[in-house]
């Protein structure tokens, strides 16, 4: 498996804080068409009602420049840059073409994330054919051991490092384009996820990150999020019973700080969850069942999703009555500083912030909590 090497050069104007895109379909069946918007730091993916021919995008952003992705038929793909404020996509689908039957025409402020054709890009392409011929072979014959067996990891990873290398030393000349930054996320940074943990390794693309992009790109949220995702590699949390709370507090629903340290309640329930979790959505009646016993002031409970879709995230609210307090974090931003990288995950935590439950994945011990919290 080979990552795509994108490759386009576009200098773009300084970004903005929100866009708002209209996106035209024709001769398109809006079943077979997945659209994605990448905020720069959550990709949600957008649904056209059956029957609708247009469908309008309204977000904050976190980046200069956003990204919208298209997938027809689960085959056809395009990736786009959005360039101003107000964008407008037109997208065709055309089964009498050979090649290209979805395309996009008459575009405003939108960029098509070019993958092959740019000649600026080949030279990068054509200095890493062979690492990325070996890699592709690596993936084929031991895809399957690349967790297990040590010298197929240490092959991996010696190879990963030749890419991002070479793909580093050509991004340095180009750091004030987006398009170097946005490869260094995606490509450089993609590739790492290969990676078991290296501090060494991580520090290294720390300092290249800092030194290499300017700051019109690493103060966006984007790039304090890659800072923060880097140094979370370098000194992961791993959250355990009897350890305090890290400072990593959520929003709820109306936008307030959620506290779990010197709160006025006795305990707080923190839930990591999502609506498409099965075990997470198994669990539910264990915590309406804690939610009955307990009074508000002894127990508070939060539940903190993780859904890239508000609207599903909402509705599964709705669906299982879920009366209590919840936060959405979008694509895990804030779960994933503090080491929760999967769901469902259960913290209990005293007044003082420390964690006095813990539990990642299987059943919630709820007779443990029940004898916890009765205890106080």
């Amino acid at each position: 498996m080979i990552l795509a090497i994108l490759s386009t050069l576009c200098c773009f104007a300084q970004g903005h804080n929100r866009v708002k895109i209209k996106i035209h379909v024709h001769g398109i069946d809006n079943g077979k068409l997945v659209v994605q918007f990448d905020d720069g730091i959550v990709m949600e993916e957008l649904k056209l009602s059956q029957g609708d021919s247009i469908l309008l995008i309204d977000r904050f952003i976190n980046t200069p420049y956003p990204r919208v992705s298209t997938i027809y038929n689960r085959q056809h793909f395009e990736n786009y840059f959005i360039e101003g404020d107000v964008a407008v996509l037109n997208l065709f689908y055309d089964a009498n073409k050979t090649n290209a039957q979805v395309y996009s025409d008459k575009n405003v402020n939108v960029t098509v994330i070019d993958t092959f054709s740019n000649k600026f890009y080949a030279a990068l392409r054509k200095d890493q054919e062979v690492e990325l011929s070996n890699l592709n072979t690596l993936f084929k014959k031991h895809g399957h051991e690349i967790r297990t067996n040590d010298s197929v990891k240490y092959e991996l990873t010696s190879l990963i490092k030749a890419i991002n290398a070479k793909s580093m030393d050509f991004l340095s000349g180009n750091a004030d384009d987006f398009f170097s930054f946005y490869y260094f996320k995606d490509q450089v940074l993609g590739l790492t996820s290969f990676i078991e943990r290296d501090p060494e390794y991580y520090t290294h693309l720390l300092a290249y990150y800092e030194r290499t992009f300017p700051d019109k790109f690493r103060q966006s949220g984007e790039g304090k999020q890659i800072v923060s995702d880097l140094k979370q590699r370098l000194s992961p949390v791993l959250l355990k019973e009897n350890m305090t709370m890290p400072n990593v507090y959520f929003k709820d629903s109306h936008g307030d700080s959620i506290l779990y340290k010197n709160q006025k309640e006795s305990f707080v329930l923190l839930d990591f969850w999502a609506s498409w979790c099965g075990p997470c959505v198994q669990q539910i009646p264990d915590i309406k069942a804690l939610r009955d016993q307990f009074s508000t002031d002894n127990l508070k409970i939060v539940s903190i999703s993780i859904d890239r879709d508000s609207a599903s995230y909402i509705n599964s609210i709705k669906q299982h009555k879920m009366d209590w307090v919840h936060s959405l974090d979008k694509g895990a931003v804030l779960s994933s500083s503090l080491g929760i990288n999967s769901v469902p995950t259960v913290l209990l935590v005293d007044r003082n912030g420390k964690i006095v439950y813990y539990k990642n994945g299987g059943k919630l011990d709820v007779d443990k909590i029940r004898s916890i919290v009765g205890k106080d």
